[in-house]
This record gives structure tokens, C-alpha cells and sequence, in this order.
């Protein structure tokens, strides 16, 4: 009993040492990284761009003088490799550079027509970073240009970027919110190959570096996502546009809500998709292989610029109509912009036959680039129009009764 009564003491006494850190900073001694830029140069070496957080400037923009101060500050350094351009930041940056925090990662267009895996080896072996941060691609642009705008709303750019692309991937449905765990995956994954958003600034970028860019009701440079770039493994091979990144978006049923518009009686109406369920469905018979593409969903009417007696199940049934041949041109679109021009399956046709006939892929798994180009693809959207919002005919009805 003795014993056990001095081994408790004594573990008590040890307590205060155990809530310790040997490796413990002082958040004072650290820069909070929001953003990373990665480009090449013409020599070759990697261009890294760091958005850093001015702690000072983050609660309010306006300094005791009544100036503005940027919330942000944006360095760049190069090195041959990531780990050392990031590392030569330090004669720059006072502080410890802590990635933790990140929440984009711009690629310049260059580096990801090179290639990935250099970048990708870096932000996974890095300890301090989670994987929660989204990927983009810089159209257009470097990704040191990119990461030099400044936003209105958002003072931290990095916050616009990644709030825009999540609303726009719920409401939009043209962009695709990529995480590095997603990325990698889609690299190394059997039959699917990874896809990335494009961003870009529209207007002056030159004028976006400047405090003046968030002094004006209407922005000079704004950030705007732009197509979905497509890759085969690490490289870039093209990119999609906006119809046809909804239409990849439809197939790999990641479309939460978006706006479908069509010409009707030489005008236009426009639903709201509110839910689409996408069933990939692979097919092998005597060898030949077939891939079916099931769309259903429900829709609201949005707005209808026609005269139309929505009341009339005849016209609701003709507005569902048009609705499934929009979806089905976008997917058909995008099935053989993949095909022909990519020659890429960034649709994860393989990876569903993959799941589906384990033993047929293995036997075509090495031949799968050839064959994907060839394969035939039926579209079948079903699209159910559930309601016609308060009003039950067209504005334009009521306006010319008189």
C-alpha cells in the first residue's frame, strides 16, 4: 500500500512537466500564410508566392489616420526546388512562415502543363499543412499576379477566393471545389483523371495591386473562376468552358443547384435545378464496352419571358423537355471534349467499370487511354419541373390583359 501511495505522489509531482511543448511558438513569432502561389520562370526554377496575413489590418482597414492599409502582404521568392524558395523567404519575412492556415493554392497555368508532381510532393510532405485548402489553376495569369489583387467584401483575397468558390460550386455548378487529398487521389486512382477550377482576374490586374482597386464602387480587377482545366496524370492537356464544366459536374453528380436557360417562342425561360442525382452505368458484352448516363432531378421555374400558361401540363411537360436536351448537349459536350480532345477520362468512366467488372478492367486497364476515346456514351436526363414559383403566368400576361 505504501508503494502505491509514493507512486501516486510522484506521479502527481510529474504532471506540471507533461502539459509542456518542447516545439512550442509564440503566435507572435509567426506569419500566417492564407495563400501560396506556385510558378516557373523562364530559367526553369520555381516562383513561390506567399499571402500572409497583416495581423494589424485584419479587424479594420482604416489606420489611425484615416488611410487604408492592406490586410495582406503578398512576398515572392525562387528557388530550383519549392522547399528552398519558400525557405529563402525568410530574409524577407520577420516571422516563422506558418502554412497551417492555408486556404488556397494557385498553380500557374505553366507549372501545371509541365507538371504536378514536384508541387504535390512538396504540400504532402510538409508537416504544418492540412489538406482542408483548394486548388486552383491560374488562367491567363501568373499565380503571383493573382495572388497580388486586391478584394472588396473579403479584405483577405485568400477568403475570396475560396468563399467564391464554395457558393459558386453550390449555386453555379461550373467550378469543382478540389481539395489536395481529391487531387492526389484522382493521380493515382485507376481510371479517372484529376480536374482543377480556373480562376482569373477580369479588368486591369495591374491596377488590382493597388489600394485604389477597393476604393471604387466598381472594381477595376475583379477575381472570377473560369473552366475547368483537365489534366492526364499531372499534366495539363486543355481546358473546359463553362457549359461543358457543368456538363462534368452532371457526370460526376457534384451539381447541387444551378440555373438551366433555353429559348422558347423566340425568347427565353429558365429553371432552377434544386436536385439531380447522376448514375454512371458501365456495360461489357462480348467485349464491347458501353457507358449509360442516367440525370434525374427536380426543378423550379425561375423566370419565363414568353407567353406561357404555366398552368397547362402540356406546357410544363414541354418545359422539361428543353431542360433535358440543355443537360444532355452540356454532358455530350463534355463526354467528347474528354474523348477527342483530351483523350483523358477526367469523367471516371474507367473507375466506375473499375468498381463494377474488377476482373474485365484488369484485362483492359493498360489499353484503357485507347479505348476510353471510343467508347459509345447514351445521355438520359430526366429532369421533373415540381413548381412555378407565386405567380402562375408570365408577368408579360398581366401587363398586356389591358
Amino acid at each position: 500500500m505504501k508503494k502505491v501511495l509514493i507512486g501516486l505522489v510522484v506521479s502527481i509531482l510529474l504532471l506540471p512537466s507533461l502539459t509542456g511543448c518542447w516545439s512550442k511558438t509564440e503566435l507572435t513569432d509567426l506569419a500566417i500564410a492564407v495563400a501560396l502561389g506556385i510558378d516557373k520562370n523562364e530559367k526553369g526554377d520555381f516562383v513561390v508566392s506567399v499571402q500572409i496575413i497583416n495581423p494589424s489590418e485584419t479587424v479594420t482597414s482604416q489606420n489611425a489616420g484615416g488611410g487604408y492599409d492592406t490586410p495582406v502582404t503578398t512576398y515572392t521568392s525562387t528557388g530550383k526546388i519549392l522547399f528552398e524558395a519558400l525557405r529563402r523567404l525568410s530574409k524577407e519575412v520577420p516571422r516563422k512562415i506558418y502554412l497551417a492556415h492555408l486556404r488556397m493554392v494557385v498553380i500557374g497555368e505553366e507549372v501545371a502543363k509541365s507538371g504536378l508532381y514536384d508541387a504535390l510532393d512538396f504540400l504532402s510532405r510538409t508537416h504544418e499543412l492540412r489538406t482542408d485548402f483548394y486548388l486552383v489553376v491560374a488562367k491567363e495569369q501568373t499565380a503571383e499576379d493573382t495572388l497580388q489583387i486586391l478584394t472588396s467584401i473579403e479584405k483577405i483575397p485568400a477568403n475570396k477566393l475560396f468563399f467564391s468558390l464554395e457558393k459558386s460550386a453550390e449555386v453555379w455548378a461550373a467550378t469543382g471545389k478540389v481539395t489536395l487529398n481529391d487531387l492526389m487521389d484522382d493521380i493515382v486512382s485507376e481510371g479517372i483523371q484529376p480536374t482543377l477550377t480556373g480562376v482569373t482576374v477580369k479588368g486591369d490586374p495591374k491596377i488590382g495591386f493597388s489600394k485604389s482597386n477597393v476604393e471604387t464602387i466598381s472594381p477595376n480587377a475583379l477575381y472570377s473562376y473560369k473552366g475547368i482545366a483537365a489534366f492526364r496524370k499531372n499534366k495539363l492537356v486543355g481546358w473546359l468552358n463553362e457549359d461543358e464544366s457543368k456538363g462534368l459536374n452532371y457526370i460526376k453528380d457534384q451539381v447541387t443547384s444551378t440555373v438551366v436557360v433555353f429559348d422558347m417562342n423566340n425568347d427565353h425561360a429558365g429553371v432552377e435545378l434544386i436536385r439531380t442525382k447522376t448514375e454512371i452505368i458501365p456495360h461489357i458484352k462480348n467485349e464491347d464496352i458501353s457507358i449509360e448516363v442516367k440525370v434525374t432531378g427536380e426543378a423550379n421555374v425561375g423566370e419565363v419571358n414568353t407567353k406561357l400558361d404555366l398552368m397547362d401540363p402540356h406546357i410544363i411537360g414541354e418545359l422539361e423537355s428543353l431542360v433535358n436536351r440543355d443537360i444532355r448537349n452540356s454532358i455530350e459536350n463534355t463526354v467528347e471534349k474528354a474523348q477527342k480532345d483530351f483523350e483523358s477520362d477526367i469523367l471516371g468512366f474507367g473507375e466506375r467499370i473499375h468498381k463494377t467488372y474488377p476482373k474485365d478492367w484488369e484485362k483492359i486497364k493498360k489499353q484503357w487511354k485507347e479505348i476510353f476515346t471510343n467508347v459509345p456514351v447514351n445521355v438520359n436526363v430526366k429532369i421533373k419541373i415540381r413548381r412555378i414559383g407565386t405567380i402562375t403566368n408570365p408577368f408579360h400576361d398581366e401587363l398586356t390583359k389591358e
